[in-house]
């Protein structure tokens, strides 16, 4: 309950900001968006299909600054989980992902993309190192972002 407080105190803070002298604001967007996939942890020997599904609020601001470039604000919290359907005696452990990111970024108008890893955690204690990336695609023309998932063992940190 504490981080999703944190999470919207955050995304109210950076949208409540006062915009910088000159820009334009092009988008402004509160969405809830379905998500889901089947994922093999990268992290096991073992196949697994594991069916996650749940929800992503995304909050996103897109506007024209005074030298051509974009701004993008983004606010996203998601929160998935599933089991995995390729055990067949017994009973698969409940795999869970929660978290949000806030991004604020210049760029030239062009399409970027962004990767945000999500730790996974399971209710049958295995400690490893599986994420899910959630990948957002941001299309200059539509100023719109497109959300996909894809499987990590690793967390996207440079060593």
């Amino acid at each position: 309950m504490t981080k999703i407080f944190i999470a919207l105190t955050a995304a109210a803070l950076l949208f409540d900001a006062v915009p910088a002298t000159g820009q334009t604001l092009l988008l402004d967007t509160t969405q809830t968006l379905p998500m889901g996939a089947t994922m093999d942890n990268p992290c096991t020997a073992q196949a697994e299909a594991i069916v996650f599904q749940g929800t992503t609020q995304l909050a996103q601001r897109v506007w024209l600054m005074p030298d051509g470039a974009l701004r993008l604000q983004i606010f996203e919290q998601t929160a998935m989980q599933g089991t995995d359907g390729a055990v067949l005696l017994g009973v698969s452990p409940t795999y869970v992902v929660s978290a949000n990111s806030v991004y604020d970024l210049e760029f030239p108008p062009d399409s970027i993309t962004l990767w945000n890893y999500k730790q996974v955690t399971n209710s049958g204690g295995t400690a490893d190192n599986f994420h899910s990336v959630v990948q957002f695609d941001f299309d200059p023309g539509s100023l719109k972002l497109s959300l996909s998932l894809a499987p990590a063992c690793d967390d996207g940190m440079p060593r």
